[in-house]
């Protein structure tokens, strides 16, 4: 009898808390086929995990706390398609907890996306954010930017539009107001006696007016690897998105460097999305790349199309061309292989995309 009661007791306790707090778990899985025109000098035909976006499994929580605040939460790792293993551990994608409010705006802790990414990607893409590919971001042979976020590649996703986590970061999103909302971040290094070492921060603010969207950004994150965490990279950026019927127009520019080898980087970049139909849709990009003396002057031109066929919202099948061609160096499309023997590489992938 008592063994009954202690049973209900737990049932009772484990109901009331199911009832005040609200938990969902996520995710997104992506894998196609990818071939490549020139990876060392030969063709590719390979398994593709994340070309169209990474795959993730993740779960978002939160507890009702009264008058308009609520205490919220998120844990999100990225895995490995063919293989099954995670990415910068379990939750290395983005961890966090914080609270809420209603009139005040968002304030939370732990392993954040910047807003680089925020701001410049799915607030000002807004509904077309679906359809841009990963291919269409940065990255080319401009290894003399030497960033140390990947070990080995020196300028894999530059400027930050793939969205990478900043470690040990308190954040702020304010409200929406009059459709103007802005947002900060610090990074705490955690040297004793030297508090800037190996810290960042982050700014982002966005205008929508109807159709239209204005967007800025702001991220300088310093690394160990660079001047003892005295230095780092610094990137801002500037874009906007505007709907003329039935087509999405956008324009980015982005600025990345490196505060200690004075290396930098310039991104011009243009496209159109346009719904060919209800469940169809193209985006076509173009960007220019353009590096400074500390980088031999390399410039690099890239075209970019994509059609993604939405059969329901949570499944979708895509594929994308990627032509790259670069003066001073050779050419590498983010998400290929490796890069090219010549200034010259074409990526083409097809595959399927599903959300739950």
């Amino acid at each position: 009898m008592e063994m009954k009661k202690l049973v209900l007791l737990i049932g009772a306790t484990v109901s009331v808390s199911a009832s005040a707090q609200s938990v969902s778990i996520y995710g997104l899985i992506d894998s196609g086929v990818m071939y490549t025109s020139n990876v060392g000098g030969k063709k590719m035909l390979s398994i593709d995990p994340d070309s169209q976006a990474p795959d993730l499994f993740g779960m978002t929580g939160s507890e009702d706390l009264g008058g308009g605040t609520k205490a919220i939460f998120k844990l999100e790792g990225q895995f490995n398609m063919n293989n099954g293993t995670m990415v910068n551990g379990q939750f290395g994608h983005t961890a966090y907890v914080g609270l809420k409010e209603e009139k005040y705006g968002t304030l939370t802790i732990g392993n954040q996306i910047d807003f680089m990414f925020d701001s410049l990607v799915p607030d000002r893409w807004g509904p077309a954010f679906p359809v841009i590919n990963a291919m269409n971001l940065r990255q080319s042979s401009f290894q003399g930017l030497n960033s140390p976020r990947i070990p080995g590649n020196g300028s894999f996703d530059f400027d930050r539009m793939l969205g990478s986590a900043v470690p040990n970061s308190v954040k702020y999103v304010s409200p929406t107001y009059n459709g103007f909302s802005f947002g900060g971040m610090y990074s705490f290094g955690g040297v004793a006696g030297n508090f800037g070492a190996n810290s960042g921060q982050s700014f982002g603010a966005n205008y929508h007016n109807g159709g239209f969207s204005l967007n800025g950004a702001y991220t300088y994150i310093k690394y160990a690897a660079l001047n003892n965490g005295n230095d780092g990279i610094r990137n801002f950026g500037v874009g906007t998105s505007w709907m003329v019927g039935a087509a999405e127009l956008a324009a980015l520019y982005t600025n990345t460097s490196n505060t200690q080898n004075g290396a930098r980087i310039g991104v011009y970049e243009a496209d159109v999305t346009y719904a060919l139909s209800t469940p169809l849709h193209a985006h076509f990009s173009y960007q220019y790349q353009k590096g400074n003396h500390v980088l031999n002057e390399q410039h690099v031109n890239q075209e970019t199309l994509s059609l993604i066929y939405m059969f329901s919202k949570r499944t979708s099948l895509y594929s994308t061309l990627a032509y790259q061609q670069s003066s001073g160096g050779p050419a590498w499309i983010l998400m290929a292989a490796g890069p090219a023997s010549g200034g010259r590489q074409a990526a083409f992938s097809l595959g399927l995309i599903h959300a739950f």
